[in-house]
């Protein structure tokens, strides 16, 4: 099945969430940057770095093997004891990348994270939407309406400002 939200058209489980399958949760926001999509694809595909530009993340490295690609992974400390370790799970070079958390200590059931890159004239649209779904079945969701999903969503925000901040400020003059 395929669907198709504004620009984004997704496949499989993206498509179940979007259709409104009672447990799944998504949203998404985006926001434009300043330069080419390899010039965001060049920060957002360094898997271990996104602790230089999130500021959500207060420390990041990965796990095994490639800094880069489809099965690269990373530990992500968010502050105090809360964790996630992800990895990714779609790679499509400077178009798409999805992160999968697959542990964390946070009430996540399930969470992919999918980001596109849109060409825009000499700008990029980046836009992320996270699928996910909470432990705890029925409070899961309440929890989910009450607070979670406006603190994640705020959380994706600072997330895409930072990307642009960290991106527009290490582009050279003559790349925007």
């Amino acid at each position: 099945m395929n669907v198709t939200v504004g620009r984004l058209s997704m496949e499989g489980e993206y498509s179940m969430a979007l259709r409104g399958y009672p447990a799944m949760t998504t949203f998404s926001e985006s926001i434009m940057i300043d330069t080419g999509p390899a010039g965001v694809w060049a920060v957002l595909s360094d898997v271990g770095g996104i602790s230089d530009w999130n500021e959500g993340v207060k420390e990041s490295h990965l796990i095994d093997g490639s800094n880069r690609g489809l099965g690269a992974q990373r530990y992500c400390g968010l502050g105090g004891k809360n964790y996630i370790h992800e990895s990714v799970v779609t790679f499509d070079e400077e178009r798409a990348i999805t992160m999968r958390i697959d542990e964390t200590n946070l009430p996540f059931k399930s969470a992919d994270i999918h980001f596109t890159l849109e060409p825009v004239g000499t700008q990029t649209r980046v836009t992320v939407l996270p699928v996910y779904e909470l432990k705890y079945g029925l409070l899961g969701q309440l929890m989910d309406k009450m607070m979670v999903e406006k603190k994640y969503r705020t959380g994706m925000v600072g997330l895409l400002n930072g990307l642009k901040a960290h991106v527009e400020s290490h582009q050279p003059t003559d790349a925007r």
